[in-house]
């Protein structure tokens, strides 16, 4: 059976301009103003700790450990207060779920938090559908280290042999798809991401949403277009 591996964040939910917001409001309590083109360059698909840290150098700030942990606890609290009034599931990502749940073995290798995760899983219905999760509270690098990926191979390995020639990743940003690759996985990468990061990704959709059961199903056996 195939392994799917999935990114949370942007594949499965629309958290993006949640996270967007949140790292703004954090950064503007201490005088610094995250434009558009810093945030898609420097912080898109980082780790929070990592994007306050790349936000901080980019604009000026150093990386004091003290003001980067208090960000990092705002930029959290402020996305989680926001993900809880309300979050939009991507369509392509829940169908990709629905359709591969009984085809593959599915595992989310993700930034996000476990509690984030946990919450909107649950409220989704798809919480059973994965083998294995591995978020931003395993104590490994977090992307674009390979060591998510890795990990996840591992848990999967557990149960039954899981290599990344016999996987694929499903990303929204160049970290992750880094990742994925220096795992050996082959990743499609999804979303509005800039084409200079889609190209370093073996395949890219603008969405999921669409998508039929068999194009799906040919992705996973690694017939990428």
């Amino acid at each position: 059976m195939a392994v799917v591996l999935l990114e949370f964040e942007g594949i499965l939910a629309d958290t993006t301009p949640h996270r967007v917001a949140a790292l703004r409001e954090t950064l503007l309590s201490d005088g610094l103003s995250l434009d558009d083109d810093t945030w898609i360059e420097q912080c898109l698909g980082l780790p929070v700790e990592e994007s306050v840290i790349a936000a901080r150098r980019a604009l000026g700030a150093s990386a004091d450990p003290v003001a980067v942990e208090i960000a990092r606890l705002r930029a959290e609290k402020a996305f989680t207060q926001r993900i809880s009034r309300g979050l939009l599931m991507n369509p392509g990502g829940l169908a990709l779920v629905q359709a591969l749940r009984s085809q593959a073995r599915m595992a989310l290798v993700t930034r996000a938090a476990r509690h984030d995760v946990d919450f909107v899983l649950t409220l989704a219905g798809i919480a059973d559908a994965f083998t294995c999760v591995v978020t931003g509270d395993d104590k490994v690098p977090g992307k674009p280290s390979p060591a998510p990926y890795v990990l996840a191979l591992e848990k999967l390995s557990r149960t039954a042999p899981a290599a990344g020639t016999d996987a694929i990743a499903f990303e929204d940003a160049r970290p992750g798809i880094r990742a994925a690759r220096a795992a050996g996985v082959r990743v499609v990468a999804v979303g509005t991401l800039p084409p200079h990061h889609a190209m370093e990704a073996d395949a890219f959709y603008p969405t999921l949403a669409g998508l039929s059961f068999d194009q799906l199903r040919t992705l996973v056996r690694g017939d990428l277009p």
